[in-house]
Order: structure tokens, then sequence, then C-alpha cells
């Protein structure tokens, strides 16, 4: 079965004005009939939130990655992967040896939205905003009261989440999550069409520069006036992307 993945993260226009690190990340997998991807976002307060961010990406992809390569269905995979990245960021904060919810507001804030794709099942789940889309349907999470996105990470100081499930069948042929920063893209490179395009899962690096573009100031030479011109990048805030597509039997 023809199925392609591609994942890519990239710093916005206004973390780089003010020489602060990207705070998302992303990644994806593909297996036999199955596929994965991911994003998360470190919460902008949290002084190293971007190592959160990319940790969490990376756990979540190993648990779901394991569960889907052992025949676990899309849809059942969350309970599982939701234990896994909360047992293995507890065990850090205690490795940390400091006070933990000092270490957990510090590191360990950070969003979720990934998917999951096996047979005839496709399942998104969510903790925080961002946006994702199955086929042509396209669902925005947030923005979130008080600018506080239910992250997983609270779990550790003992506040419950309610996370956002959305799923679909494998008809669908696609899946794309991103994070807030793209969902909030507008003009031609927006998230409906970044998450349509085949271009961008057939070559290794194209949604990478993708991203990089659009979190470019374009800039436009005024020879009259011997000056350059520069307008405003289309993705201020940093942004990660996700994509997946697969055959449809």
């Amino acid at each position: 079965m023809n199925t392609k993945a591609a994942a890519a993260a990239v710093t916005g226009a206004r973390h780089v004005r003010a020489g602060r690190n990207g705070q998302d990340a992303a990644a994806s997998w593909v297996g036999d009939g199955c596929g994965a991807i991911v994003v998360c976002d470190g919460c902008g307060s949290g002084a190293y939130s971007e190592l959160g961010s990319r940790l969490g990406a990376r756990l979540v992809m190993a648990s779901l990655a394991e569960q889907l390569a052992a025949g676990t269905p899309a849809t059942d995979v969350w309970s599982g992967m939701r234990a896994y990245v909360l047992a293995e960021l507890k065990r850090l904060v205690v490795a940390m040896r400091g006070e933990p919810a000092t270490i957990v507001r510090e590191h360990f804030l950070f969003t979720i939205v990934a998917g999951a794709w096996r047979g005839p099942d496709v399942c998104v789940w969510a903790a925080g905003d961002g946006a994702y889309a199955i086929g042509d349907r396209v669902v925005v999470l947030g923005p979130f009261a008080d600018n506080q996105p239910p992250y997983l990470g609270y779990e550790l100081l003992g506040e419950p989440i309610q996370p956002h499930v959305g799923s679909a069948d494998a008809t669908a042929g696609r899946l794309a999550v991103a994070t807030d920063g793209v969902a909030e893209l507008v003009g031609p490179c927006n998230f409906t069409a970044l998450s349509s395009s085949p271009r961008l899962v057939g070559h290794p690096d194209a949604l990478r520069r993708q991203l990089a573009l659009l979190a470019r100031s374009p800039e436009r030479i005024d020879w009259d006036a011997r000056r350059i011109e520069r307008s405003p990048a289309a993705l201020q805030d940093d942004g990660a992307v996700a994509l997946l597509r697969w055959e449809v039997a």
C-alpha cells in the first residue's frame, strides 16, 4: 500500500525577531497498513517549553507506533498513549530532583494534536489548541478561556483534563494535524491548502521548506527609492504540521 507521511516545524517570524527558540515540534510514522502523526506546541510562558514539546512529540509517536504495529485499532490507542506519556514525564520530573510543580510548568506544558490511521479507521486525539483535517473536513481547536489550553502536563499536578477526540472512516485518504500558529494562517497557503497538497508529502523536505517560506518576510526592491521593502511574514507564530496520506481501497 502506498502510504506517505511528512512532519515539520519552524520558528515563527515573531520568535526569530525576539531571539527565542521555536516551541513547536512534529513527528510522523508509517507502518504496514497504518500510520500516525503528531504536533506539539510548548506553553509560551514556560521557560523551557520547547524541550517538553519535542520530547512530547517523540513520546506520543513512540507509543502510537508500537500499538499500531501490534495491530491495535486506531480508535483504541489513546488511553495507552496517554498513560505512557504521563508515566515517562513523571519519571523525568522525579529524576530532575526539584519542585515538581515548577519543573512541570517550566518544561512539560505542551499541547498535543495527534492522529492515527489503521485499516478502516481514522482517529484524532487532542489536548489543547491547533487544528486537524480528515479528508476535506477541517476542525479548529481553541482558543480556550484565559488562553489556558488543557495541557496534558496538568495531570502531573493532579488536574485532570478532558481531551478532544474525533474520528472518521479511512475513505478520507488523508489526515493532517497542525499547531495553532498554522491554524491561524490566512491566504492561499492556509491550513486547508497545506493539508490537501500531495506535493508536500512527495518530497522529504517539501513541507519544511513551505513552512520556512511562510515564516520569512517577503522583500521587494524599490529601485527608484533605493530601498528594500519588507512585508510581514504570514507565519508570525511558530508552526508545526504533520501530514499522512494513504491509498483508499
